[in-house]
């Protein structure tokens, strides 16, 4: 019997020794458009919400969990959790990576599926794949190559990255630079004599396109990442990546929207 890729993706997780979660890391606290994350984004939900819906349709038997900060202004994340039945864990609002460890131990896991929650288009599905490949390997960190370095350090928007507890414990005791402790995952795949880092193929195609930008960090992003949503929406099918790149190519203004926030963003 074939079976499908979710019952392919479920299948390996409950095969590891090891148990692995998704973290999604959420916060109201963005410099540069504050409060993004519960603007109204598409149909009267925000970011969050859209990626909690999305989520309990593609992660099967995979728990996730939302990371934030014990901040108040960020009881509205708690709030938005507590109504979707969605376990949360409240860290440091700088030190992101203890944030991450502390919500691993929290719920037991030893492999975490790292998930910024700005990325409206975010693909859950290959991100899994990462995961997947992290546990039955043994390697410390599993990511998707844009021409050669990890999508997390690109504008793409559209994958998160696999990392084992292990690694992020071991480079919290190894650094305390805030661009580290900032930046989960930055010291690890930075130091491949230090740690095993696989960089995976990118889906779709995308691995050499640096024009492209899917995350949402400012105020122009959100109205045009509104406006390629809700195209994508009518088609009824928002998990057609195909047809989202096509949409930004065959649109001149997209693209340049695109390539001045690329510019003026550096990741």
């Amino acid at each position: 019997m074939l079976l499908s890729l979710h019952q392919l993706e479920t299948r390996l997780f409950k095969m590891s020794q090891h148990k692995a979660g998704i973290i999604i890391q959420a916060r109201t606290g963005s410099v540069r458009l504050p409060g993004k994350m519960t603007l109204p984004f598409y149909n009267g939900l925000n970011l969050l919400e859209l990626m909690i819906n999305d989520f309990g349709n593609v992660a099967g038997d995979v728990p996730f969990v939302v990371a934030t900060t014990t901040l108040a202004d960020d009881d509205i994340i708690v709030r938005i959790c507590e109504q979707n039945n969605v376990a949360f864990f409240r860290g440091s609002s700088s030190d992101v990576l203890a944030r991450f460890i502390g919500a691993a131990h929290q719920f037991g896991f030893d492999s975490l599926v790292r998930v910024c929650a700005d990325n409206p288009f975010f693909d859950l599905t290959s991100t899994l794949k990462l995961a997947s490949f992290q546990m039955e390997t043994g390697v410390d960190y599993a990511g998707f190559s844009m021409n050669g370095i990890p999508s997390i350090k690109t504008h793409i928007g559209l994958w998160g990255e696999a990392v084992s507890l292990s690694a992020l414990e071991k480079s919290a005791g190894l650094t305390n630079e805030p661009l580290y402790r900032e930046h989960v995952t930055n010291y690890v795949y930075s130091n491949p004599e230090i740690f095993n880092i696989h960089l995976m193929e990118a889906p779709f195609a995308l691995g050499n396109r640096n024009d492209l930008r899917f995350t949402l960090d400012t105020n122009e992003d959100f109205l045009l990442h509104q406006q390629l949503y809700s195209k994508l929406a009518e088609t009824g099918s928002l998990k057609d990546y195909a047809q989202l790149v096509g949409i930004v190519d065959d649109n001149p203004v997209y693209r340049q929207r695109m390539f001045e926030q690329i510019l003026k963003n550096t990741k």
